[in-house]
């Protein structure tokens, strides 16, 4: 399965609605986006816990009200045809993807659990969104609240006991770094019933390592690279 990294992130500017545009006619089955909280509280998206890097703004996202982050240009530092792309809110992300992809949350805060249900069930995706996370305590409290919501494990490296923590934790999945994909773990993964993601995964021959080995989804920024061949 393609899941478009902050939408189709090598084409448009990272976490805006033209990325997740631009995915969903790639045909990314799935759509990921980063989840911060402004000072006056608004789930936003944007992967940074600065604007620096991606906005032409300056500072922390979470002493920055939503009005202010609205006068942000988010689309410049990519290309001057995306000038004046707003960061948007995730009741924005969830809107522009309107079901025809699935919305994967990655939590960079925490989030009111009544919050989170109130967004997804708005939009008539509390069956259908993934909620990812490398806090397995988050994770936690969120499956006590929303036990019907998809939740995913985020890990950088492998740990022994990943695949029985994402069952503690009641994650059906676990997004592992590429860079920690083995044969043996993925087998691991696979004996505790739990599904592999893995991310983030450009190359062509990549991609077809992590289909050889059973990883199910795959995080990339370029989502039609999926189902290609590499090169021989």
């Amino acid at each position: 399965m393609a899941i478009a990294h902050r939408g189709a992130s090598a084409y448009a500017p990272e976490n805006t609605v033209a990325a997740f545009d631009e995915a969903i006619r790639l045909g990314a089955a799935a759509v990921e986006f980063d989840v911060r909280l402004t000072a006056d509280g608004i789930p936003v998206v944007l992967h940074d816990a600065t604007l620096d890097r991606t906005t032409n703004g300056h500072g922390a996202v979470a002493r920055r009200t939503w009005v202010e982050l609205l006068r942000l240009d988010a689309g410049s530092w990519k290309h001057p045809r995306f000038a004046g792309t707003r960061i948007p809110t995730v009741e924005e992300a969830l809107r522009a993807m309107d079901r025809r992809a699935i919305p994967v949350l990655e939590l960079k805060t925490p989030l009111d659990p009544q919050r989170l249900h109130r967004l997804l069930a708005d939009h008539a995706v509390l069956d259908h969104a993934v909620v990812l996370s490398f806090q397995a305590q988050l994770l936690a409290k969120l499956h006590r609240c929303m036990r019907r919501l998809t939740l995913g494990l985020l890990a950088n490296r492998w740990r022994p006991g990943l695949p029985r923590l994402c069952q503690q934790v009641d994650a059906q999945i676990l997004a592992l770094s590429y860079s920690a994909l083995t044969l043996q773990r993925a087998q691991q993964v696979a004996g505790e019933k739990r599904r592999l993601w893995c991310y983030t995964v450009n190359d062509v021959a990549a991609i077809a390592a992590c289909t050889a080995v059973g990883v199910e989804g795959v995080i990339t920024d370029y989502p039609d690279r999926i189902g290609a061949r590499p090169k021989t």
